[in-house]
């Protein structure tokens, strides 16, 4: 997603639970304003950074009989040096999806590759800090979760939160998380996995930036990836079958201590310069090297074993 699809995203009054008295309420604007104000934050070498759903392989959906019924919502909050917490639109806004039937040990399909969700947008800049997002993945026991209904309650109760900065996440994501829960009446429900993932600009390199990074459990495992808007190349998704082979190339070289991110979901995916990808280890992220580098100048090959979606993402080196 470069700037301008940022800018359509995050101007969309279709996201869940939106409408447009409350999209004026919480200063989402049209288009060309928002890419307005995203050009005016943008300094320096790293570009916004986007924390993308990738992927959710769910371990056990907690029914005896049947598939479960899984949804899940998130809510970002953006932290300055202070620890101070500013509502904005252009953090993105709380996110989520209905329930989607799914079964022990099996993905969840209704979570695009091409078009992942987005979590939190972190702009440029050295007043940014930390990044927190909510994340809340429930398995549902009753009648169908009214995802839509409950993030226009977690949505109406953020445009009461004070336009001011505040002292810590809670300020902002408390709320809209209860408003949620209890407009979903979850304590009814099973959950799968709720908790808080809070991404550092002294963590590795910038909150992660073209890393991916995964939240796990004994039920669930959720997996996101930290993309730079300016900076990084993204190859696939492809599909591969049994026994095809697809060669990895993006559309600028690939050079020491830049960053490699590979991921697959379904069967084993083979990466002869990796290793395998797999239901454990959906994921491989790689610093490289010089070895690396002159290795992979040509790409890099991947296998499949059977059906499996994969995709890279390549993001260069640059000073933070």
């Amino acid at each position: 997603m470069k700037l301008d699809d940022l800018a359509k995203h995050l101007s969309d009054l279709k996201r869940i639970g939106l409408n447009p008295e409350l999209a004026k309420k919480l200063g989402v604007v049209d288009e060309d304003v928002t890419r307005g104000r995203l050009l005016a934050q943008s300094g320096g070498e790293r570009g916004h950074l986007q924390v993308l759903f990738l992927g959710c392989y769910v371990v056990d959906d907690t029914d005896f009989w049947g598939d479960g019924e899984i949804y899940w919502w998130s809510v970002p909050a953006i932290l300055d040096q202070e620890g101070m917490v500013t509502k904005n639109a252009l953090h993105a806004l709380p996110n989520g999806a209905p329930p989607h039937k799914c079964g022990d040990n099996e993905w969840m399909t209704n979570l695009s590759l091409q078009d992942p969700p987005v979590w939190a947008v972190i702009p440029p800049g050295d007043d940014v800090d930390a990044c927190v997002i909510r994340l809340g993945i429930y398995d549902d026991d009753r009648e169908p979760a009214d995802l839509p209904a409950a993030m226009t309650t977690g949505l109406e109760t953020l445009t009461q939160v004070a336009n001011e900065p505040l002292a810590g996440s809670g300020h902002i994501i408390n709320p809209v998380r209860d408003a949620i829960f209890e407009s979903l009446q979850a304590e009814q429900d099973d959950i799968l996995v709720e908790q808080d993932i809070t991404m550092r600009k002294g963590q590795v390199r910038g909150f992660g930036a073209g890393m991916i990074g995964s939240v796990v459990n004994a039920m669930v495992r959720a997996y996101y990836f930290t993309r730079d808007t300016k900076h990084t190349r993204q190859f696939g998704p492809i599909t591969l079958h049994k026994g095809e082979t697809q060669r990895v190339k993006f559309d600028v070289p690939l050079e020491q201590g830049g960053r490699l991110a590979i991921f697959a979901r379904g069967h084993d995916v083979n990466c002869p310069h990796f290793g395998v990808l797999h239901v454990d280890e959906p994921f491989i992220n790689r610093v490289l090297t010089r070895l690396k580098q002159d290795e992979l100048e040509n790409g890099f090959e991947v296998m499949g074993t059977g059906p499996a979606k994969f995709v890279a993402y390549y993001t260069p080196s640059y000073s933070d």
